[in-house]
């Protein structure tokens, strides 16, 4: 089954700052140790099947320990989950079985939905029918991500704003402001991939909506060097580059001739519906959709 890309967004989000994934864990009561580096490490489990023997994201803390002071001192799966499958019940104790015995460390499992009614339903403890055997899923669904309004935090955790904003920026417009903002103290590039994923997850709703009027409006009171070239007066080869790193973002192929012809159009208002296209596609042929 291809991953959607939801779903491949949010796991990019947790794969490009591990910390976050601490940061809820200790949130929801979890003892994690001291640790001195967080890395994502393999997320093959298995041998057989691979499709189901692959989490989306595996990461490793790193410390102090009685052998090396790198030790593996535990690991975390982290899954996302945008349905409500029944096989997962019987895949995931497999992932943290394989994952504990692979690095011999305490491993946990912290599941991450976009829809609150999905991270109640995975919050369901996993009974295994060994006495005692229990594994009871670490959730985390919209309710239980903050609303960053801090411009501040967002520069010095963009992964984490993004998350805030696909989670409120819909009924918070001064998360989608602390965004906009916060973005401008990291470089353009990143910037850019990080406005993409939102405008992604947004997708047809009023927060995406808003988003969009702030990074084209001329009145808005956080004006920034970075969003100057997403406005109508810009320049048509900077516009032209916002496409093609939206679309990079996104994960779409673009072929020669398709990058050609975005790199070469100067019609700035057929440039700005690309942009705000590109954010949003799977497939290059959308972007050109009459």
């Amino acid at each position: 089954m291809a991953i959607s890309a939801e779903h491949q967004i949010y796991a990019e989000l947790f794969a490009d700052a591990p910390d976050i994934a601490v940061d809820f864990l200790r949130g929801l009561g979890v003892d994690v140790p001291d640790y001195d580096r967080s890395e994502v490490t393999s997320c093959d489990l298995g041998h057989v099947d691979p499709v189901e023997r692959r989490s989306d994201v595996a990461i490793m803390l790193r410390g102090p320990g009685p052998a090396d002071p790198l030790d593996e001192l535990m690991g975390v799966i982290v899954e996302v989950q945008r349905d409500e499958k029944e096989r997962k019940r019987f895949t995931w104790p497999e992932y943290v079985a394989a994952l504990r015995s692979r690095h011999e460390c305490p491993v946990v499992l912290l599941t991450v939905c976009p829809r609150q009614s999905v991270a109640d339903w995975y919050a369901e403890p996993i009974h295994l029918g060994h006495p005692g055997f229990v594994l009871r899923p670490l959730v985390v669904g919209p309710s239980g991500i903050p609303a960053i309004t801090d411009p501040g935090e967002v520069g010095r955790r963009p992964s984490l704003g993004v998350l805030s904003a696909a989670a409120h920026g819909g009924q918070v417009m001064d998360v989608l402001k602390a965004l906009h903002t916060g973005l401008d103290l990291i470089d353009r590039e990143r910037a850019t991939k990080y406005i993409g994923y939102t405008l992604n997850l947004l997708a047809k709703t009023e927060g995406q909506a808003a988003l969009e009027e702030l990074m084209m409006t001329d009145t808005y009171e956080y004006s920034s060097a970075w969003t100057e070239s997403l406005k109508a007066e810009g320049r048509a080869e900077g516009r032209a580059e916002d496409v093609l790193l939206f679309l990079n973002a996104c994960g779409v192929d673009v072929p020669e001739e398709a990058r050609r012809r975005i790199s070469e159009c100067r019609d700035l208002d057929q440039l700005g519906i690309w942009v705000r296209r590109a954010a949003t596609i799977s497939h290059i042929d959308q972007l050109f959709d009459e």
